[in-house]
């Protein structure tokens, strides 16, 4: 009886490693990750990782793709053509989900509105906004809603009191100002930077009262489903790179340029001080800032009023890593 069962036994435990191997060869290594931004802000996390062989550790090989707008990098996403991705404001793939595209948010590299509010060179206060024109990038998109939400909060009617008017990118944006075309615009850290620099009034930074999620990660739910070990390294190097972002300026830049990321020196060292504190420390979700844009998107008629928050955000996965990351000694509390 002995012997048969030692070979049982030995049979069961031949089985298992062949099992788990092929389980590990299901498993993606080479990953295509898409970002709409090569703004520091958004991309210091992940720029980081990269150059610090963060994703290399989890045996991950990493190709990112850049595709300007949140749109089109959800659509490359949906498709199966990027396996992550790195957007700029939720609404994209809030409303993805709801129109049907199996996608979830696993991921939030920011907490809170990273963009600043500078006026014009006669601008001094908001009350001085009251009756003019206000620049966003267009109708819809982040900055237009963000810009929306503060002065509601600010007691500004954005419908009455002022004039949203649709300019472009931070450059269009930028000419507007300087042109006296638009009274004032939100603008990334960097643009803040620089334009204040030249005499532009910041107004307001907007993340000192925006507690909205600006830049999160996504992925297609099949990809949670069926590459489970992957998106956990991947999250794992994320959290890595975004703990190394936050925890010492000098080399966070450092990386950030040996990462692939560009601009003067100077600027992005200002920069930095704008935008770091609303870094997350490990990816987690701001749940109740997610709730609030999609109870916006449902007032305003862009999704359906049954849709519920469960079913386009999912950190089940996330919490593992950070579980994972704690055990290890690697996650700082």
């Amino acid at each position: 009886m002995g012997k048969p069962r030692a070979l049982w036994l030995s049979a069961c435990v031949v089985l298992m490693i062949f099992a788990a191997g092929l389980s590990f060869a299901q498993e993606k290594r080479n990953l295509r990750v898409v970002f709409t931004s090569l703004a520091w802000n958004s991309e210091i996390p992940f720029r980081a990782a990269l150059a610090r062989g963060f994703f290399k550790q989890q045996g991950l090989q990493i190709e990112p793709i850049l595709i300007r707008g949140g749109p089109a990098a959800m659509a490359a996403l949906a498709s199966g053509e990027v396996d992550f991705a790195q957007i700029g404001g939720a609404q994209a793939v809030m409303r993805s989900r709801a129109r049907g595209l199996e996608v979830s948010i696993i991921g939030s590299i920011s907490n809170t509105t990273n963009y600043q509010l500078l006026g014009g060179k006669s601008i001094r206060s908001l009350e001085d906004l009251r009756g003019k024109i206000l620049g966003v990038t267009g109708a819809g998109a982040f900055s237009d809603f963000a810009m929306r939400t503060f002065l509601r909060r600010q007691g500004i009617d954005p419908d009455k009191d002022v004039t949203l008017r649709a300019i472009g990118g931070s450059a269009l944006r930028a000419t507007a100002l300087e042109k006296n075309l638009v009274a004032a615009a939100p603008f990334t850290p960097e643009d803040t930077v620089r334009l204040m620099r030249i005499g532009f009034p910041m107004i307001a930074n907007l993340s000192d009262t925006l507690n909205i999620p600006q830049s999160i990660v996504a992925t297609r739910n099949e990809v949670l489903e069926k590459m489970p070990d992957t998106a956990k390294r991947f999250l794992k190097a994320f959290i890595l790179g975004i703990q190394f972002a936050r925890g010492n300026k000098v080399e966070a830049i450092k990386a950030g340029y040996d990462g692939g990321l560009q601009g003067e020196p100077d600027i992005v060292n200002q920069a930095y001080q704008l935008y770091a504190p609303a870094l997350t420390a490990d990816l987690s979700l701001n749940v109740a800032g997610f709730q609030f844009m999609l109870d916006e998107d449902k007032r305003s008629g862009l999704i359906d009023g049954k849709f519920t928050l469960d079913r386009v955000i999912n950190d089940r996965i996330l919490k593992i890593a950070q579980q994972e990351l704690r055990a290890e000694g690697r996650l700082k509390p």
